[in-house]
C-alpha cells in the first residue's frame, strides 16, 4: 500500500472510531506525543483528545453525534504528511434539548513512524454555528 493510500486509510478509521465510539481504534490512529489544539480548550494531549472524540460508545453517550468530515488536502513529505479536513458535527442531546452545530477545518501534521502513520500534531477550528 503507498503512503497516500495508507493515510486515507488512517483517515477512514479516526472517522469511524468516532463515529462508533471506538476508544482504542482513536488510540491507534494518534502518536503517543501528539498534541491537539482546540478552541475553548488549548492543547490536548493524546488521551485526552481520544477519550473527547470516542471516549463512549454510541448507546452510552448523551449526545447523538452526527459527522461529516471531508478530506480537502492530501500530502505527503517523505516521513511527514499533513490533511486539510473540513466538518460539521451535530451534537443532538437524547433528552431533546436542541442540536448544536459545528463546523469548520482541521490541519492534521502526520509521521510515519515504524512503518505506520499516525497523528502528529491537530489544529482544530470547529466551533459553534447557527443554523
Amino acid at each position: 500500500m503507498d503512503d497516500e493510500q495508507a493515510i486515507r486509510e488512517l483517515f477512514n478509521n479516526w472517522l469511524k472510531a468516532t463515529r462508533e465510539g471506538n476508544l482504542a481504534l482513536a488510540r491507534q490512529c494518534i502518536a503517543d506525543d501528539a498534541v491537539f489544539f482546540v478552541p475553548g480548550v488549548g492543547e490536548m494531549d493524546k488521551e485526552a483528545f481520544a477519550q473527547g472524540a470516542a471516549g463512549s460508545s454510541p448507546e452510552d453517550s448523551p449526545i447523538n453525534f452526527d459527522l461529516d468530515s471531508k478530506l480537502r488536502e492530501l500530502k505527503v513529505h517523505g516521513e511527514q504528511a499533513y490533511l486539510w479536513v473540513e466538518s460539521t458535527l451535530l451534537c443532538a442531546p437524547k433528552n431533546g434539548d436542541a442540536t448544536t452545530k459545528l463546523a469548520g477545518h482541521s490541519l492534521s501534521i502526520l509521521e510515519k513512524r515504524a512503518g505506520r502513520w499516525q497523528i502528529f500534531r491537530d489544529a482544530n477550528t470547529l466551533t459553534v454555528v447557527a443554523d
